[in-house]
């Protein structure tokens, strides 16, 4: 098989779930809806297609096919970035920044505790060697998927304090996944020494050519472009942004998103971009998914325990991290001590983040992020709607 026919696979595969989203009534099902949401079934699709079981996409045709995968992520990084515009943020009241800022503090040293605690009594090595995968772990579990509580809001029509600062919190909690995701690829940067001075720079470098990308386009998307050339415009902004990033070793999330927050200050800009870039959000998402399950080389034997400790580590971070935070935080309302399993919610961005590290790194560590990410999501798709919507009606939002 070729590479072409390999990706004509996974985009039919990917505009047939588009579709099946749309119009399929097995979806109004709660619990059907929510398995297919989370982007499992697609997952395991590329597992079965992937080189472990039917091998029609082979290890040749997925290698041949990752500039399609920098396009995917650089797509996730710049339409999450594009959302955050600062005047919009600061319509929500002071607090709630600073309840989504701790609870994810907390959760990702809870998690990297655990984690710790777990290799040195497991595997009793130098900290350093582990301390990539650990950090990288713990950025990920801290972040929450908007996906469940929007979810509640539609379909439950939840409404009320609670409800806003979990749609609040879920919907900013992949700014910090990103961004710390991306700060400790860049500590440990291949092309450089893990030491201050080395980071500064590469800190500085990156946040530099994002932000010159992001005014460069600026300044292009001003001129008269019709709908297709505007398409074209965005596609080649991505390309070259997530080419940047794969060449220096940047995530291209992390970099894309850099350029989205930029032009999200412009209103104008990023009300046109934002159009283009909403009409392939669900297949650009779904192919991502095919694609991560077929490249997925999981080694179940040796990432058991580690997967196990993470999930672990996860529920009781969150938990106590929105228990702890809503003792320290006043939001100018009662805030639960268990608000923390209404941001159980797990995927989309964080897979992505996860399978970005995996391209970087690779090998055993790689493959232990990517099987954590996904086993997670499994752990925590139906749960964390569960929980969710039991905190939301016990407390009045839920009728």
């Amino acid at each position: 098989m070729t590479p072409v026919i390999g990706l004509l696979i996974i985009l039919v595969i990917a505009f047939a779930g588009t579709r099946f989203f749309r119009h399929s009534a097995i979806l109004k099902h709660p619990l059907i809806a929510g398995f297919v949401a989370s982007g499992i079934p697609y997952i395991l699709v590329g597992v079965f297609l992937g080189p472990r079981f039917f091998n029609f996409l082979s290890d040749a045709i997925l290698e041949n096919l990752q500039p399609f995968i920098s396009l995917a992520l650089g797509w996730i990084g710049l339409l999450f970035g594009i959302q955050l515009r600062w005047k919009n943020i600061r319509r929500y009241p002071r607090n709630y920044l600073l309840f989504l800022s701790t609870q994810f503090l907390i959760s990702f040293l809870i998690i990297i505790l655990f984690l710790f605690l777990f290799l040195f009594l497991i595997y009793p090595r130098p900290y350093a060697s582990s301390l990539h995968l650990v950090l990288i772990l713990g950025a990920l579990g801290a972040l929450t998927a908007p996906l469940t509580i929007n979810r509640i809001v539609v379909d439950k029509k939840a409404r009320g304090k609670l409800t806003h600062l979990l749609l609040f919190t879920a919907s900013l909690d992949n700014f910090w996944g990103i961004a710390l995701a991306g700060i400790l690829m860049l500590l440990f940067h291949p092309f450089g020494s893990p030491d201050l001075p080395s980071f500064l720079i590469w800190i500085s470098l990156t946040l530099a050519t994002g932000i010159g990308i992001a005014f460069i386009f600026r300044f292009l998307i001003q001129l008269h472009f019709d709908h297709h050339e505007l398409l074209l415009l965005v596609l080649g902004l991505v390309i070259f942004t997530s080419g940047i990033g794969f060449y220096f070793h940047i995530s291209p999330i992390f970099l894309n998103m850099i350029v989205g927050i930029v032009l999200a200050q412009f209103h104008r800009e990023s009300e046109k971009v934002m159009r283009v870039l909403g009409l392939a959000e669900k297949p650009i998402y779904l192919f991502l998914l095919v694609f991560a399950g077929a490249m997925w080389k999981f080694h179940l034997v040796h990432e058991i325990a580690m997967v196990g400790i993470f999930i672990l580590a996860r529920f009781v971070a969150k938990y106590l991290a929105g228990g702890i935070t809503s003792k320290f935080v006043d939001c100018a309302f009662p805030i639960p001590f268990d608000v923390g399993k209404g941001l159980f919610s797990f995927g989309g961005v964080a897979l992505a983040i996860a399978f970005n590290f995996d391209l970087f790194y690779g090998g055993l560590m790689g493959s232990a992020v990517m099987s954590a990410t996904i086993f997670a999501i499994f752990a925590f798709d139906e749960y964390a709607a569960i929980a969710a919507q039991k905190i939301l009606k016990r407390e009045g939002e839920i009728k």
